[in-house]
This record gives C-alpha cells, sequence and structure tokens, in this order.
C-alpha cells in the first residue's frame, strides 16, 4: 500500500493537469502552463496573465508544495537537443 500525500491543486485547474513531479522533495502536481493561462483570465477577467491570477490566490506561500506550470516549447526542445552545443552547456 502506497503512503498517502497531501498534494495542493488549483481549483478550476483540472483541465491543465498534466501529471505529478517532484520539487524540493515533495510531490506536486503539474499543469500545461497554456491551458493554465487561458483557464485563470477565464475565471478572473481582471487578471491578465497566469502568473497575476497566480499573485491573487498567493501560490508563492505554499514554497515547495506548490504546483508546477509547463509551458511545452518545440524550440526549447530543439534547442536542447541541438547536437550543436558543448555538453553541459545551459539551453537558456
Amino acid at each position: 500500500m502506497l503512503p498517502k500525500v497531501q498534494i495542493f491543486a488549483i481549483e478550476g485547474f483540472d483541465a491543465a493537469i498534466i501529471g505529478t513531479a517532484y520539487r524540493g522533495g515533495n510531490e506536486v502536481l503539474v499543469y500545461d502552463g497554456y491551458v493554465a493561462s487561458v483557464i485563470a483570465v477565464q475565471l478572473e477577467p481582471k487578471s491578465s496573465s497566469l502568473e497575476e491570477y497566480l499573485a491573487k490566490i498567493e501560490l508563492n506561500k505554499l514554497g515547495d508544495q506548490a504546483p508546477v506550470f509547463v509551458f511545452l516549447d518545440e524550440i526549447t526542445i530543439g534547442d536542447a537537443t541541438d547536437s550543436i552545443r558543448d555538453p553541459g552547456t545551459p539551453v537558456h
């Protein structure tokens, strides 16, 4: 039997969940950042961005227990797999 883990979710963002990850030793939810951005503006029209919405709900207070937002990006994937870069070179 697996131990129970406390994971924080953001109400209304279920459609953006893509999985879980580990952050600072804590299992956290992972959200698709692009989908979450659309949801944030729909839930709070006064918010102009996902970052503004997250600041309003004070997500930063969760620290390493806060969910992670991933922005899937083909350009970054290409940069990360580019064979021209020296091994160990940062992408950004």
